[in-house]
């Protein structure tokens, strides 16, 4: 018998982000995933600015910036017709290295911009990174065949899928982060909500999947080399997207409903979107639904929770299934190490939900509706027509097509103004704070948002000096005694760092003299003095 406060069942991008966090805030846990090595077919391309955030303070931010697009590699989203043909209109967006440059619009409001680069790629540096912990237990090539909860832990069985061998295990508790087909969310009867999708143009029902190798791409195309393609032809609309700058690429091509995927050959579908015959390797292929929009009824049983596509399954449009899964792990990872170290009041555990399904609601919603405006666009016949009509009907599908889908690529607000508004553990104040729609972010200190991003004279971001537990932001002209708040927490057993910074312009954006932050960098209460009574206030952000 093994005995471990935490089992993971899962090793995709959740499963590792919350092992990862675990193992940072000194938890020991186990981690079985079935397959035995990371996936080689890629999806989930963007690690938006909160996923880069959460990768800064685990330490591995610069690794994952060594994967994926090159700096200067041109951002752009382009619409053509097919790509060795006519371009049709285009999405500016910013390279790698205009948005690291500083100044920019993407450190202004982060320490991390967003990063271009393939799940697939990043997946191999969690798992190395994980590998070398010696607090984790990583058993690919494991499966869990069985468990059963009970009061004070949940007793799992797993095998290892090439000996059969089977090992008994106890944890504290149970974390499912085994995908769209979980087998810990059906064992406990636990039923997705909202829409499975439907049978339309492109990004709604069955797609193709498909990864290539073509350095030949770059030869016949007919403008810079952009990180999207969008193909706008009658025949059927498709996208491809660059993955490493060096002739790797993925398709999403719309499949009819009477076509085998097991039995067709992928490279006529590259083909009519390139416009010529050019030599393509197939590295795989694989299809997938498009369109869905779902969410699970509950996040927790007892002692199994459930993170990332175990209970919300996305469209990717926007590239918001895969961040969402990993706000999940930040938000759960803190809560369970508060109960392994003996702080967690009674409640905490029971807030991943109250915050974090929401947030996914959310994020759904705005991924279903960009979806649906993507579906929602017609190709005219005579598109291709080198004719004054033809140009005219390329014309006006190009500024149909910018309009349309400009919001996918820009959506700030979804990246980083999560709020946990209504949570029982945050201080909430007195009137409404008006949140920011899903593609404009407003930084604001109000309770239950993320803290608001501000570098510091030495270079270092305000985030770098959060610690593992709580910190206390002492920001006023001259520095408040918090000794009373202090001994609280410590009274509690709660990690609490202090942090003296007299800056007006940090204080003006915090809007008030002190700032208790979190251990996943969210705003749990603020206010201008120690309060009367602080014992009350250290019960109420540790769920007592």
């Amino acid at each position: 018998m093994i005995d471990i406060p935490v089992l993971i069942v899962g090793g995709g991008p959740v499963g590792m982000n919350l092992a990862l966090d675990l193992a940072w805030r000194d938890v020991p846990c186990m981690l079985v995933n079935q397959a035995k090595t990371t996936p080689n077919h890629p999806q989930g391309n963007t690690h938006n600015a909160r996923t880069m955030e959460i990768y800064r303070r685990l330490g591995i931010a610069d690794r994952m910036r060594d994967v994926g697009l090159p700096m200067d590699h041109c951002g752009d989203a382009i619409f053509v017709t097919r790509i060795n043909s006519y371009e049709i209109g285009r999405i500016k967006i910013p390279t790698l290295r205009e948005r690291m440059t500083k100044g920019s619009f993407d450190l202004d409001i982060g320490p991390e911009p967003l990063q271009r680069a393939s799940q697939m790629f990043v997946e191999r540096i969690l798992k190395q990174e994980l590998d070398e912990k010696s607090s984790v237990d990583m058993r690919f090539g494991w499966k869990m065949i069985a468990f059963t909860p009970a009061d004070d832990a949940v007793m799992v069985e797993i095998e290892n899928v090439d000996t059969g061998e089977v090992v008994k295990v106890s944890c504290g508790y149970l974390v499912g982060c085994d995908g769209g087909r979980s087998s810990i969310r059906r064992s406990l009867g636990i039923e997705y909500s909202g829409k499975s999708g439907e049978e339309v143009d492109f990004m709604m029902g069955q797609m193709l999947s498909i990864y290539f190798r073509a350095p030949a791409l770059y030869e016949v195309m007919q403008t810079d080399a952009p990180w999207q393609f969008h193909s706008m032809i009658p025949e059927g609309r498709a996208s491809i997207v660059a993955l490493d700058g060096e002739g790797h690429f993925l398709t999403w091509a719309k499949l009819n409903g009477d076509q085998d995927p097991q039995s067709l050959d992928p490279r006529p579908y590259i083909w009519r979107v390139v416009g010529e015959e050019i030599p393509v390797e197939i590295l795989s292929s694989k299809p997938w639904q498009a369109g869905l929009s779902l969410v699970a009824d509950t996040y927790q049983i007892g002692r199994v929770l459930l993170a990332g596509d175990a209970v919300h399954l996305f469209t990717p449009t926007g590239g918001f299934g895969m961040n969402t899964g990993v706000g999940d792990a930040d938000n759960l990872g803190w809560k369970l190490a508060a109960w392994h170290h003996g702080w967690a009041g009674p409640s905490l555990l029971g807030t991943y939900e109250q915050e974090r399904r929401p947030v996914a609601v959310r994020n759904l919603a705005q991924s279903y509706a960009l979806a649906q405006a993507k579906s929602a666009l017609s190709v005219p016949a005579g598109i291709e027509e080198e004719t004054p009509e033809g140009e005219k009907l390329r014309a006006e599908l190009g500024a149909r097509t910018e309009k349309a889908l400009a919001e996918e690529y820009f959506s700030v607000g979804i990246q980083l103004g999560a709020r946990y508004d209504g949570s029982p553990i945050i201080s909430a104040e007195d009137g409404e704070i008006e949140t920011s729609d899903p593609f404009t972010y407003v930084p604001t200190a109000w309770p239950g948002g993320r803290a608001p991003h501000r570098w510091l004279e030495d270079g270092t971001a305000l985030f770098d000096h959060f610690g593992k537990g709580f910190t206390l932001l002492n920001l006023g002209e001259t520095a408040i005694d918090t000794t009373s708040l202090q001994n609280s927490a410590a009274e509690r057993g709660i990690p609490l760092t202090v942090f003296y910074k007299t800056n007006p312009e940090i204080r003006a954006l915090y809007e008030a003299d002190l700032v208790l932050i979190r251990p996943d960098q969210y705003v749990a209460w603020r206010g201008n003095s120690v309060p009367e009574d602080p014992q009350r206030l250290i019960d109420l952000v540790r769920g007592a």
